[in-house]
Order: structure tokens, then C-alpha cells, then sequence
């Protein structure tokens, strides 16, 4: 009878050890399971955060970087701020043809040659980017064969500029006014 009693307690601790380690492998396949899931769900918040950041900070840049639409809804040209900077040689003195209470005038000439006038909005204005893209739209829309053509804009950086196309012989005032007595002549 020890004999069978030994036998069945071999048994019964070889069943034992079989459940403990199935157990122990159940489980730790449970804390890897756990774990990964974790791991995972950790990393694709990380990622749709810094996505989510992302598309927000694209919606919300500063002046002078345009979306798609906005691009669209000026129905104009846009040109380089470097482009801008190199025909009126760094908006030097020597180009500046006049000022106005919010915008200085440069004359410059294209890389292709085509002499331009550029009005760059003074950093001193509140004018802020709605109006500005406000005006653009409207003096766009009044384009006439007695007025000078808007050629395009530049919002890039800080900077707001309207490129028109250059008009040699003084400025109208010039032609609507006399030297002398500063009224019409007409």
C-alpha cells in the first residue's frame, strides 16, 4: 500500500507541476499580451497626438504662409518674398519712389527685365492679414487700361507686398496737378 500511495502522490505532484507550469505560462503569456497592448496603444496615442498637432499648427501659422484656399480666394499671383527682395536690391534707398501712411514704394526690375513697382506694408501697420488679403481682392477686381495693373502679391514671413506693374513719368499727381498751385489743371 506505500507502495500505491507513493505512486499516486508521484502522480499527483507530476499533475501538479504540468497545471503550475501550464499556469505559469498562461499567465505569462497574459503580461506579454498585456504588455504589448500597452506598448502599442502608448505609441498610437504618441502618434495621433503629435499628428493632431500637426494638422493644428498647419491651421494656425503665422502670417504670411497661405493654405490652398486661401492662395485661391486671391485670384492672383503670388510671388517670392527672395524674388521681391532681389529686383528692388534689398528694398534699397536708391529704388524707394515714394511712402504712403502705411506702405513704403520701391521701384525693381524682374529677372526677365519687366520693371515693377512694389508696395510693401509697413511694419509699423495693424493691418493684419484679412485685410490685406481684403484689399488684394478688391483693387484685383478693379483692373482698368486707365489704371496701373496689380501684377501680384507676397505674403511671406512678416512681409505684405502688392507688386504692380511700373509706370515710367512721374505719378499722376504730377499730371492731375500743377507744379506751382498744387490744383487741377484740368
Amino acid at each position: 500500500m506505500d507502495f500505491l500511495s507513493s505512486k499516486i502522490s508521484f502522480v499527483d505532484h507530476e499533475d501538479d507541476a504540468k497545471i503550475n507550469a501550464k499556469y505559469s505560462e498562461s499567465k505569462a503569456k497574459k503580461i506579454r499580451i498585456i504588455i504589448s497592448t500597452t506598448v502599442l496603444s502608448t505609441g498610437l496615442l504618441i502618434l495621433s497626438l503629435a499628428l493632431l498637432f500637426f494638422v493644428w499648427k498647419k491651421q494656425h501659422q503665422k502670417v504670411g504662409k497661405l493654405g490652398r484656399s486661401q492662395k485661391e480666394d486671391l485670384e492672383l499671383p503670388l510671388f517670392d518674398l527672395m524674388t521681391i527682395v532681389s529686383a528692388t536690391s534689398n528694398f534699397s534707398i536708391e529704388n524707394k519712389l515714394g511712402e504712403g501712411s502705411f506702405r513704403f514704394v520701391f521701384k525693381g526690375t524682374m529677372e526677365d527685365g519687366q520693371e515693377i513697382a512694389v508696395k510693401r506694408l509697413s511694419k509699423s501697420s495693424r493691418q493684419g492679414l484679412d485685410e490685406f488679403k481684403n484689399e488684394v481682392t478688391h483693387i484685383a477686381k478693379l483692373q482698368h487700361r486707365n489704371l496701373v495693373k496689380l501684377l501680384g502679391c507676397c505674403i511671406q514671413e512678416d512681409e505684405m507686398i502688392l507688386i504692380y506693374e511700373f509706370m515710367p513719368n512721374k505719378s499722376l499727381d504730377f499730371f492731375i496737378f500743377s507744379l506751382t498751385t498744387q490744383k487741377p489743371c484740368i
